[in-house]
């Protein structure tokens, strides 16, 4: 009998601790909930559809490319009837973005759409890229771009490779139709 009552007990405290360190204000959380909601669109992306062999990649720039495992995105279309709902879930979105484990790595705003990037960082090294899109028109979209010991500058400069890359738009295509 003691033995059954300590058994309960103890798997009712690991219960409460395991509870208790969900975070709540965390990106996979959001996507988590999101995902299969009405309004929204999501995709895991492979980077096995972007092909540099035609792109002549440096050592640096192969190893960069290598160093990102992932992208998921979510994205919210915007219309007429839903503005409130957008607003409602733009809020939901940014209180993610603004969690204290993701450090905000810059803010701008480019043709109406605004920008927000924010990083998971280890040392100088960044393990994930979180970027919100929206604009009032369109709609909003979250990149997460997973990886280990991304560097933000190789990743800049290898993204102006991107133009002669082969992309497999079969992915990519359901995301643009998305938001038409």
């Amino acid at each position: 009998m003691k033995k059954a009552i300590k058994s309960i007990v103890t798997l009712f405290i690991l219960t409460v601790v395991l509870v208790s360190c969900k975070d709540e204000n965390s990106i996979q959380t959001y996507f988590v909930d999101h995902q299969e909601l009405p309004g929204f669109m999501s995709l895991d992306v492979s980077t096995d559809i972007i092909d540099f062999t035609k792109a002549n990649l440096t050592e640096e720039e192969q190893e960069t490319y290598q160093s990102v495992s992932k992208l998921d995105i979510l994205a919210y279309k915007s219309t007429s009837g839903n503005v409130a709902a957008y607003t409602e879930e733009l809020a939901k979105a940014k209180v993610v973005f603004g969690n204290k484990k993701y450090e905000e790595l810059m803010e701008f705003k480019d043709n109406g759409v605004n920008v927000n990037i924010n990083v998971i960082q280890n040392g100088a090294a960044i393990d994930e890229f979180l970027v919100l899109a929206s604009s009032k028109e369109m709609g909003f979209t979250i990149l997460r771009i997973i990886g280990d010991d991304m560097k933000p500058e190789q990743l800049i400069k290898l993204s102006s490779k991107l133009q002669n890359a082969d992309i497999d738009k079969g992915e990519i295509e359901g995301l643009m139709s998305f938001f038409k």
